[in-house]
């Protein structure tokens, strides 16, 4: 049973909310709503409340079709009312036409996006007062096209409409007003003859150009109120359009661009909030506590938080509506730092030890990774020439960590490798050394002067026919939280920089290509790891052999 709303006193009481801070909100929501009150002092605009309850009525005659909603009617929450009002409810004085030619909502899954824009779509078709009404479901392809499609053919299927709307495989014609509803994509041919009342864009994070989006802008020239209406999440490619149209939208919310045509809800984290914060939840998610329950939320963040990486990207990008290029997060920062704990170094002296050597350019950071297995604990030896110091060409201060005697500052632009070894072996002379893992790549000038160190030397590929395995066991220790990287800056940093390569068979290794900045302290990390099981298993760690794959056993991570 529909129940009845008081559709000017749910807008009043939303807005109220958002403005008062009572209804957690972000910035850009609130923006919207005080936006929506300063429009009433407009002298230019109306407001039709008709409008509004008319959408909301038909809405309400519908019904869901599935989840544990189905069969209910679609009583929209309140933060779509509000979206309804302002993109429905405005219109010029001076033409009696609609305010808004664009809307954009921005809003992480499972707050019912894709019912809302189907409920949407079949108004446009039926009852927007449009004759010959042309709507489409768009989207990047045809199989994204039909999402909206066909939620809204189940709607209609479903409902006092049914009798009154073709439904084809293809489209939806209201025979009344000659009026048709298609998805839309690039696969879609004869692009160039639409004439769109209306567009529901779907996904646009995911469009790969815009080509789509300028087709429909072009087309709606010859309608009175057309309507192109987007409706997305955030996603894991800042270089796609939307991107940029994004960055855009929030500067017209912020006063610094204008876009008078354009109503704009963008349901995203502000920069202070933290993504484990529940509080930041309840912001983003305007359906929190109904489509979008707080177990599933809690759910789904544990599991970013325990497998990082891409799950990690997903949660944030999909539950929180937050921009991430999700190559470049590994292992969660959080995660990180859980590995770090105070040890007194006097009681690595004399221990046994495995080095890992990266030594990528001897103009740029190097690295010596020292792994004590007695206390899973690496110590590290970072340095960089003095030159980069004074460029700060990585955007790091390395002047403040070489001052806390994190990173060791070689003379010149260049790191001398008399120097070098000479500083390296000040360290290995501490402790009980059983391997010097290297990469092969900048060091094999070096190699013969490593005097009685050169017996424990081994040389270590790194493709992921070796790297594979010692990566994936660092990785494993590191979500266990069970190594102790005793508090490295620069290493924490290295961390978040990774990119990593995974093949067809899941072997994984660090993509120094593709890593976003310096990656050096992992890289011996591995190497350091990788040294370790080979001494003590007495394997390679090779993960192929001729034609296939075979089983290695490791020590426990």
């Amino acid at each position: 049973m529909t129940k009845k709303i008081n559709v000017e006193n749910v807008v009043s009481e939303y807005v109220a909310g958002v403005i008062s801070g009572r209804l957690p909100s972000c910035r850009m929501v609130v923006l919207a709503c005080q936006r929506y009150l300063d429009d009433w002092k407009r002298e230019d605009l109306y407001f039709d409340w008709k409008a509004v309850k008319k959408f909301v009525a038909f809405s309400s005659s519908l019904k869901h079709f599935k989840g544990e909603f189905a069969g209910r009617p679609i009583d929209l929450e309140p933060w779509q009312i509000f979206i309804v009002a302002n993109v429905f409810g405005w219109k010029k004085k001076a033409t009696g036409k609609r305010r808004y030619t664009y809307a954009d909502v921005f809003v992480p899954r499972k707050n019912g996006k894709t019912t809302f824009a189907a409920v949407l779509a079949l108004y446009c078709m039926m009852l927007d007062g449009e004759s010959g009404a042309e709507v489409y479901a768009a989207a990047v392809d045809r199989e994204q096209a039909r999402i909206c499609f066909e939620a809204s053919k189940e709607l209609i299927s479903v409902s006092m409409f049914s009798r009154l709307v073709k439904t084809y495989t293809s489209s939806l014609v209201y025979q009344k007003t000659a009026s048709s509803y298609k998805p839309l994509s690039k696969e879609t041919k004869n692009k160039d003859g639409l004439n769109p009342s209306c567009a529901v864009c779907d996904e646009r994070h995911a469009w790969q150009t815009n080509e789509i989006f300028e087709v429909l802008k072009t087309g709606i020239g010859a309608r009175s109120q057309p309507l192109i209406f987007s409706i997305s999440t955030a996603g894991n490619d800042t270089s796609l359009p939307y991107f940029s149209d994004i960055k855009f939208l929030k500067e017209v919310m912020l006063g610094i661009k204008e876009k008078d045509n354009h109503f704009i809800m963008l349901y995203t984290p502000d920069d202070e909030d933290a993504w484990d914060d529940p509080i930041t939840w309840h912001k983003v998610n305007p359906n929190y506590g109904v489509s979008l329950s707080p177990t599933y939320m809690e759910n789904e963040y544990l599991e970013a938080k325990q497998k990082g990486g891409t799950v990690l990207a997903a949660f944030c990008t999909k539950n929180l509506n937050k921009w991430v290029d999700a190559p470049t997060v590994w292992i969660a920062d959080d995660t990180v730092k859980e590995n770090n704990h105070d040890l007194d170094e006097s009681l690595l002296e004399g221990e046994e030890c495995y080095i890992g050597i990266d030594i990528a350019s001897k103009t740029d950071l190097t690295c010596a990774s020292f792994f004590f297995p007695k206390y899973k604990a690496f110590k590290y030896l970072f340095i960089i020439p003095e030159g980069k110091v004074i460029e700060l060409e990585d955007r790091v201060d390395y002047r403040r960590w070489a001052e806390q005697g994190w990173v060791t500052v070689a003379p010149g632009k260049v790191i001398d490798e008399e120097w070098y070894l000479e500083r390296l072996k000040i360290e290995l002379d501490k402790y009980n050394i059983k391997c010097i893992a290297y990469d092969p790549w900048g060091m094999w000038n070096m190699i013969q002067k490593f005097g009685r160190y050169q017996e424990v030397l081994l040389e270590y590929q790194q493709s992921i026919r070796y790297m594979s395995v010692p990566t994936k066991w660092f990785e494993s220790a590191v979500l266990k939280s069970e190594l102790n990287f005793m508090h490295n800056p620069i290493l924490r940093w290295n961390m978040q920089n990774v990119v990593i390569y995974t093949d067809p068979n899941a072997n994984i290794k660090l993509d120094k290509a593709r890593s976003r900045n310096k990656i050096d302290g992992v890289v011996a990390t591995v190497n350091a790891v990788g040294g370790w099981l080979n001494k003590t298993t007495g394997d390679t760690g090779e993960i192929y052999v001729s034609h296939g794959l075979r089983t290695v056993s490791l020590p426990s991570a």
